[in-house]
This record gives C-alpha cells, sequence and structure tokens, in this order.
C-alpha cells in the first residue's frame, strides 16, 4: 500500500541520517531487518527504488554506490 511505502521510506532516510554515508548492504540490514536474509536481493532492489526515488525528488544523492540524505 502506498502507506507502507511511505513507511518504508521514512526508515530509509532515518537509517541514511545515522550512517552520514552507507551503500546499499550496509542500508539493507537496518531497513529491512525484519526480512529473512532468504529475501534480502528482493529487499536490495526495492531499497534501490526508494533511493532512487529520494534522488528524483532531491533529497538524496550517490557517489560511486554510496548514498548520502542532500
Amino acid at each position: 500500500t502506498v502507506a507502507q511505502r511511505l513507511q518504508r521510506e521514512a526508515k530509509v532516510v532515518v537509517a541514511l541520517r545515522a550512517a552520514g554515508r552507507a551503500d546499499i548492504d550496509a542500508l539493507l540490514s537496518v531497513v529491512y531487518q525484519e526480512v529473512p536474509s532468504r529475501l534480502h536481493a528482493m529487499a536490495a532492489r526495492s531499497l534501490r527504488a526508494h533511493l532512487l526515488k529520494l534522488r528524483a525528488d532531491g533529497r538524496a544523492r550517490e557517489d560511486a554506490g554510496v548514498w548520502a540524505l542532500v
């Protein structure tokens, strides 16, 4: 649902704020901590989509695979 996507996006923002700079693997363990490791490949794709949306919104940036808030 839209509400769930917005909640997950908020978790991504909180994780980025706490980390300062992080790659997808580092963020994955925080943002998707409740997801079993066998589903991490799918969760990583979802996380990347969230990060790309944040970048499109001007809220995040990526440099050589490392993400940060703007």
